[in-house]
């Protein structure tokens, strides 16, 4: 009976034990640690069970077959063949009276995602355990509040699931020991902690992507400025790099992302961090050997290899090696060029090890004190980044300061040697003094001289202006005075027969005469108006004294000096022989002038059309591929209204002007005439007048096709003003 009595008091204790979880842990204020937080998952007292049921949260559910673990002890090799970890954590804690007044909440520092429930209730959920699954963003994130009652025993579940693959399994795979943050309890200073950590993460990221900004486009100008100059180039491609970095480092500070795009900018992140540090060293290479040795791009393509193996797959050990064999590698080019480290480059090489330095100390926190990593993190990355930057900028002031120092010296130099030759100056200048007083007085005379000689010119382009002018006039006057004696004659002779014919007595015969002497008078009173008009034109045209602008047809002006350049020319030279054609606008304006002066001007370029068109040559029949006998001399005027302009254009089929000398012909006394038939002023006299008439002269020409002169006048807005 005793036996039995044993035996049911065994099963009873076994079943008791099979259907109630264990005592419930006690927690007090004095396990608070730094930040005041409890790191709930390495405490004994948890029961885990692998997979999913909703009800295991249920505070009074059969835990036979749960096993005694703690979250601290998971680990790859519980995940299923999916890479899908899923697992439920249970746990009874209590409060002591130590936590009276304090409120509490819950934090957690991993990316898994994890259900919470409280006594059989979902109380919060980070990230999504579902399907799709969601993992959970800890980055920057305030605790959650949890209402516990002080001396009341809880029920704590934690439904666990962490689905990755094996790159981004970060939690379970590569870091256990940061499991310890799978579940925390937390205090107000935690909350403190945390808001500080953000304020001052923001004023790291701002100030170092700010400071990165306008670094990069400083050191960029500074090449631009200076394109030859290999170091501003490398600086610049660092701050480039410095740039990047920044942005990828602190990427996730201002922007929720999801898990994958957190490896994605973590493999960038370690990337560029090794790249920062090197390109340091790059710099402190160059700066001291002008070159960049394979060696160093060796270490830097398999570092950059063994860095990500590090972080990605915890095979560390590789990139440890190389990165020693980076600091010997560099600590030997140091030591041999020692000496040469003067003045400015004392910043590269503070530049080269600070950021070096900041990455150890960061690398080693993130592995042995997660407390200070978590303290001084961002500002070692910082220092990272920007050390470099920043001490190359003062390499660059210093090494321009060492510059003008030695720009300086050399001044000093030359004005020494320039006082020393100064005073050889000053006895030479003497001597030169009065060679220029001679000199001087000699170059008045000429110039005197020159002007004289000058004016005379001018007169005499002026004279031979108007003498073409008046040869124009009077073989103009000569047709109406040659029909005036012709008619006078005729008419004499005819007097004499009608005396005749009236001393005959045939009246009839008289009054027949009488009639053709009346049609020889007017006739004559015809050609004498004629010649009067061309007088008075003339005069009209020839007011030079006044230099009086007037309201001025341009197309009766340039038709009558086109003639009368025509007929001057037939009158000097009878084999003279050409044609000419105008094509006037009918609705242009008249324009304010001068027109004596514009009459010169269009005198002189239709002379010098005439004279260009009827030189023949053997360059006529180069330039047309046409039997010189056939060649046709052709004088056109056109004119056209442009508006608030007009154009008159002035074309000849001469052989056309040479691009040698086409920028020469509106210099005075330039003339491509033989020797004694130009003065070389007709066509700077005419650019002179046009441009004082705020008009435009220039020429467009083609040598076997002829030349065109074109005059461009404004038009006045009230012309009879």
């Amino acid at each position: 009976m005793r036996r039995f009595m044993i035996f049911l008091l065994v099963i009873l204790a076994y079943t008791f034990n099979s259907f109630a979880q264990q005592d419930a842990i006690v927690l007090s204020e004095d396990m608070f640690k730094s930040h005041q937080r409890i790191f709930l998952a390495p405490l004994d007292g948890w029961i885990f069970k692998k997979g999913h049921d909703s009800n295991w949260a249920n505070p009074e559910l059969d835990i036979s077959g749960w096993e005694s673990m703690n979250p601290s002890k998971l680990s790859p090799d519980m995940e299923d063949e999916n890479g899908r970890l899923e697992g439920w954590f249970r746990i009874k804690i209590r409060l002591d009276e130590s936590f009276e007044n304090i409120p509490l909440a819950i934090s957690r520092e991993l990316w898994a995602a994890m259900n919470v429930y409280l006594d059989g209730k979902l109380i919060h959920s980070f990230g999504d355990t579902g399907n799709p699954y969601q993992a959970y963003n800890p980055i920057l994130k305030y605790p959650l509040p949890i209402d516990l009652e002080v001396g009341k025993e809880h029920m704590l579940a934690l439904h666990f699931v962490d689905y990755e693959s094996t790159f981004t399994q970060r939690e379970i795979r590569l870091k256990p020991e940061n499991l310890q943050n799978l579940i925390n309890l937390t205090g107000p200073e935690y909350v403190a902690w945390v808001t500080r950590n953000i304020k001052q993460t923001h004023i790291y990221v701002t100030l170092c992507i700010a400071v990165s900004f306008l670094l990069f486009f400083l050191y960029w100008f500074l090449v631009y400025l200076n394109p030859d100059q290999k170091i501003f180039q490398l600086i610049a491609g660092f701050s480039t790099v410095a740039l990047i970095g920044s942005l990828v480092i602190f990427g996730h500070t201002f922007f929720e992302i999801s898990y994958s795009l957190e490896k994605i900018r973590f493999a960038f992140f370690i990337t560029f961090q090794a790249i920062l540090t090197i390109f340091a060293l790059f710099i402190l290479e160059w700066v001291l050997t002008q070159r960049i040795s394979k060696t160093s791009w060796m270490i830097l393509g398999v570092l950059l290899v063994t860095n990500i193996f590090a972080h990605i797959f915890s095979i560390s050990f590789p990139f440890g090696i190389f990165f020693l064999l980076m600091l010997v590698h560099f600590g030997k080019i140091f030591y041999t060029h020692f000496r040469n480290i003067t003045g400015a480059k004392w910043a590269i090489l503070a530049g080269a090890i600070v950021p070096t330095t900041a990455i150890i100390i960061y690398i080693m926190l993130h592995k042995y004190n997660l407390d200070l990593y978590n303290e001084y993190d961002k500002f070692l990355l910082s220092l990272n980044i920007l050390s470099p930057p920043l001490f190359l900028l003062a390499y660059i002031s210093v090494r321009f300061r060492e510059i003008l120092q030695a720009v300086r010296e050399e001044s000093q130099k030359l004005l020494q040697v320039t006082e020393e030759k100064r005073e050889i100056l000053a006895n030479q200048n003497m001597v030169l003094e009065k060679q220029v007083e001679e000199r001087t007085e000699e170059l008045k005379k000429s110039l005197e001289h020159l002007k004289s000689t000058q004016a005379q010119l001018i007169q005499s382009e002026k004279m031979a202006s108007l003498g073409e002018l008046t040869a124009g006039i009077a073989h103009e006057i000569q047709n109406p005075l040659n029909f005036v004696n012709n008619f006078s004659e005729v008419s004499t002779e005819l007097l004499d027969e009608m005396n005749e014919e009236l001393d005959k007595g045939d009246i009839e015969e008289a009054k027949f005469i009488s009639k053709d002497i009346k049609e020889n008078l007017i006739k004559i009173n015809h050609h004498g108006k004629r010649a009067d008009a061309i007088v008075k034109g003339m005069l009209e045209h020839s007011r030079v004294g006044k230099g009086e602008k007037a309201p001025t047809d341009i197309n009766a002006l340039a038709d009558e000096y086109l003639r009368l350049s025509y007929h001057g020319l037939r009158a000097k030279d009878k084999s003279f022989s050409a044609d000419f054609a105008t094509a006037f606008d009918p609705n242009l304006p008249k324009v304010n002038v001068v027109a004596s002066d514009i009459g010169r001007v269009l005198l002189n370029l239709i002379n010098n059309a005439f004279y260009a068109c009827s030189q023949p040559s053997k360059a006529h029949d180069s330039y047309r591929g046409e039997p010189l006998e056939s060649f046709k001399p052709m004088v056109t005027i056109t004119s056209k209204n442009l508006g608030d302009k007009i154009e008159i254009k002035v074309s000849d089929n001469g052989p056309g002007i040479p691009s040698s000398i086409k920028s020469k012909i509106f210099q005075p006394f330039f003339t491509t005439k033989p020797t004694g038939q130009g003065t070389g002023l007709g066509l700077s006299l005419s650019y002179d007048i046009v441009k004082a008439h705020g008009g435009e002269l220039r020429v467009e020409t083609k040598e076997g096709k002829g030349s065109e002169f074109i005059i461009i006048l404004m038009v006045s807005k009230n012309p009879g003003i």
